[in-house]
């Protein structure tokens, strides 16, 4: 057997095993195949966490819970005054207009799907008022967001002349990928590609401290590791966005699977409310979770996107959730492997790293079934020292040093590794 068929057959020795253990019982019990479910990765609007509040003044304050950040765009229409939002396809189910906190400014609520992929939320005005600012809130941990709108009273001329602004229909999100060739192990004999995903961006700021945003901050570092690392000359280097745009979590992920990634590495800089925290941490995805992550993968992903070169579309979900645990067993591992490496190496570079370097949690940007995943924390912006080191020249290089000589050493044992296996 080669190389090349060797995934294949691994893959269709589980389908197997999960159709004698799941599906036949099933099949055969009204001699009518069951078909897989029709699962969609929509956004749903959490109701009892959205309000429209009326604030000082004739301002007004609106607050949309979402169970996962979306791409989204705001705009004006005069005759009569409303604010409208568009965002990539919701799930309105269960949001009742009715029952949204009441305001004397915002008259009438309307929302929908207005085309194909796409839905719409529509403030109707008694008077005009204009947003003054808005913001996607990204819990990174749960996967969750809230879009806060604050809007103020404006004169009917700058409404009109703002409802005359507006962005063309192009504005839209990253393109859908498909599901390509099976991406085969790195093995030591070619540039391993490493992606590297600035956390945040566009509409989603991060942490902010002393008038800098994280979302700008970790940009600069991925910009600067992805010069190191491709003038070694053994990596190819990727960035998930080069640029101030938003990208949801999941589509992170599609990216980095995009550019053939063999690692991805996603870069933060967090602030604490509360408290106080300082020195890089390394996660890993939490372990504890697997089982029940690999099902809702199935269900909030698009199922050409999760384990490339396998089409899952006419899987039920246990059998796409055999084959996302079986990747994600294999992957996790490596994952912990390199977390252990980019703790060393940062650590030896630095000189001093936190007494707790190598954490686990649930981040949805770690989720990837198939490409060994780790998010580094380079510091906390709400701590000082954290913040000027961010701002260090000389700081930085130090990690980015750190990180390439601990993908040097991860690349070598894990080319081995992956060599035992074959044989």
């Amino acid at each position: 057997m080669n190389s090349k068929s060797k995934p294949r057959a691994i893959l269709c020795a589980a389908l197997c095993a999960a159709f004698c253990t799941a599906g036949i019982g099933a099949f055969f019990a009204d001699s009518t195949p069951v078909m897989a479910q029709d699962l969609q990765a929509l956004a749903r609007v959490e109701m009892d966490r959205s309000t429209i509040k009326d604030g000082s003044g004739d301002a007004v304050n609106l607050k949309l819970q979402l169970s996962q950040p979306v791409p989204y765009r705001v705009f004006t229409l005069d005759n009569p005054p409303r604010i409208v939002f568009d965002f990539k396809e919701i799930d309105w189910t269960g949001f009742d207009a009715a029952k949204v906190d009441q305001s004397d400014v915002v008259t009438g609520l309307r929302f929908g799907i207005f085309r194909p992929g796409w839905s719409r939320l529509v403030l109707d005005l008694a008077f005009p008022v204009l947003p003054e600012k808005t913001e996607m809130r990204v819990d990174e941990e749960r996967g969750t967001a809230i879009l806060d709108v604050k809007m103020t009273s404006a004169s009917q001329q700058d409404f009109t002349l703002r409802s005359k602004q507006r962005e063309e229909d192009g504005w839209a999100l990253p393109k859908a990928t498909k599901a390509g060739e099976p991406k085969e192990r790195q093995l030591g004999d070619r540039p391993v590609v490493v992606v590297i995903d600035p956390g945040h961006g566009g509409v989603d700021g991060g942490a902010e401290r002393d008038g800098y945003e994280e979302k700008d901050l970790v940009l600069q570092f991925a910009r600067e590791l992805q010069e190191a690392l491709i003038r070694s000359g053994r990596f190819e280097a990727k960035l998930t966005r080069a640029e101030d745009v938003f990208l949801s979590l999941p589509d992170r992920i599609s990216v980095a699977r995009t550019h053939g990634a063999d690692v991805f590495i996603s870069i933060h800089a967090d602030a604490l409310a509360e408290g106080s925290a300082t020195g890089t941490t390394v996660y890993t995805l939490s372990s504890q979770a697997s089982s029940t992550m690999a099902a809702q993968l199935a269900e909030q992903h698009d199922r050409s996107d999760l384990l490339a070169g396998v089409d899952l579309h006419q899987q039920d979900d246990q059998i796409a959730a055999v084959l996302m645990d079986m990747a994600q067993r294999e992957t996790g591992v490596r994952s912990e492997m390199l977390a252990d490496m980019l703790v060393n190496g940062i650590a030896q570079s630095v000189g001093r790293i936190r007494k707790r370097p190598h954490l686990s949690a649930g981040f949805t940007v770690l989720k990837a079934p198939d490409i060994p995943s780790v998010l580094v924390e380079l510091g906390f912006m709400s701590n000082k020292s954290d913040l000027n080191n961010l701002l260090t020249e000389r700081w930085r290089k130090q990690v980015v040093a750190g990180i390439i000589n601990a993908l040097d050493t991860w690349t070598v044992e894990d080319a081995a590794q992956g060599r035992l296996l074959r044989q």
